[in-house]
């Protein structure tokens, strides 16, 4: 029962954090385009964020095996607020890029902390299922963020959208000071003694499964920004899409994961996690492949919810392959390098992209995705050769 109230806790405030800053990302683009920002100080703000991630991530992981996960998490928390609050009171470009960058920081902190806290109390066969369910808080709430971001937007304005951020803000530190930290002691002890001296390259160095991992995450990251970014594009200059239908079909894809991460996850508690891994990661490769030749509203959300559908297929079962890694390694040390990686993806991919689309067109951007993501499953592959053969790919030793 504990450990069910426990994994409660942490799975309302991971809901309330990606809910909040998943109504004010959505529309941050737009709310510093409306405060007249063009060319480096329109982009400084948008590019600060994920650059912070991806420097921080791997580092902000280690301080968590170091000084325990309910502290780091508080402190997470706390720089969620502070960015709340300065969202709220300037309109300064500068201040904006600043506070981009800590929630950057703030990010890099809090997405290792709630891994290792969820996955201490787990036991290992239900691994999978568990942080199958546990990740439904993350894509619920990217679901239902830009929906109720775009009705705050239309009726009341950006002033709403920052102050029910900061109210949500406020309301994860609570849960997380009077909860967590009683609930958690033990977590931290366990953690913090375990690997402290383990090196940021050392897991690298020695777990095959975790260099197969960071070379699947950095594709799947580098092909959702590359096409995040351009599959508008697509929809409202070649399908002529309205908005409304343009938001069903980017919604349509989280949601899809978001209904089947639990099933998903209790299939890779019985299911080789390599080969769900790769079969997920060749189906969505492909499924990207496809998106140009759609031409209706019909087929382009029947493509967006196949993309959901085969995300969902691999997801459980790589997170479960990162925890039991994160057990060798010092779990917030090994999440902070996934997650480094996983930034670096997202990062490189719209980069990518507006080369490909510059010199080849829209389509040639949707035709690069699907053989990025073809490669990196490949290198996934050749990374775990070992354990294919394994029912339980946990369970093999690197």
């Amino acid at each position: 029962m504990a450990h069910r109230n426990h994994f409660q806790i942490l799975f309302v405030i991971n809901f309330i954090v990606t809910l909040g800053f998943g109504i004010s990302d959505t529309f941050f683009s737009v709310y510093v385009f409306e405060l007249e920002a063009r060319g480096v100080f329109l982009a400084l703000p948008l590019i600060a964020y994920s650059v912070s991630k991806a420097i921080f991530s791997p580092f902000m992981g280690r301080y968590s095996d170091t000084f325990g996960p309910e502290k780091i998490m508080l402190i997470s928390l706390a720089l969620y607020l502070l960015v709340s609050v300065l969202y709220l009171v300037s309109t300064n470009l500068f201040v904006l890029a600043i506070s981009r960058l800590l929630q950057g920081v703030a990010c890099a902190m809090f997405r290792p902390v709630i891994v290792s806290l969820v996955s201490a109390s787990t036991i290992k066969e239900k691994r999978s299922s568990v942080m199958g369910t546990f990740d439904i808080s993350f894509y619920a709430a990217l679901s239902f963020g830009p929906v109720i971001g775009g009705y705050m937007k239309d009726q009341l304005g950006f002033t709403a959208i920052f102050s029910g951020l900061v109210l949500l803000s406020l309301l994860a530190i609570v849960l997380c000071g009077c909860c967590v930290r009683e609930s958690s002691t033990h977590v931290g002890s366990i953690h913090s003694s375990r690997n402290k001296q383990s090196s940021l390259i050392q897991p690298i160095i020695r777990s095959r499964n975790l260099r197969g991992l960071l070379a699947f995450i950095f594709g799947r990251a580098c092909c959702i920004s590359l096409t995040g970014t351009f599959l508008p594009i697509i929809l409202t200059e070649q399908l002529k899409l309205t908005g409304t239908q343009l938001g069903i079909v980017m919604a349509s894809s989280s949601l899809t994961i978001t209904l089947l991460l639990r099933p998903m996850g209790m299939l890779a508690d019985r299911v080789s996690h390599t080969l769900l891994i790769i079969l997920g990661g060749i189906s969505v490769s492909v499924t990207y492949l496809i998106i140009p030749t759609t031409i209706t509203f019909t087929q382009i959300i029947f493509a967006s919810t196949l993309l959901g559908l085969f995300s969902a297929l691999s997801q459980p079962a790589s997170t479960a392959m990162l925890v039991e890694e994160g057990t060798q390694y010092g779990m917030g040390n090994t999440v902070g390098i996934f997650n480094g990686a996983m930034n670096l993806g997202f990062i490189f991919g719209p980069i990518f992209g507006a080369f490909i689309l510059s010199g080849f067109g829209i389509d040639a951007v949707f035709y690069s995705a699907g053989i990025i993501g073809v490669s990196t499953i490949l290198l996934f592959a050749f990374n775990t050769h070992p354990s294919l053969f394994s029912p339980v790919d946990s369970r093999c030793k690197n």
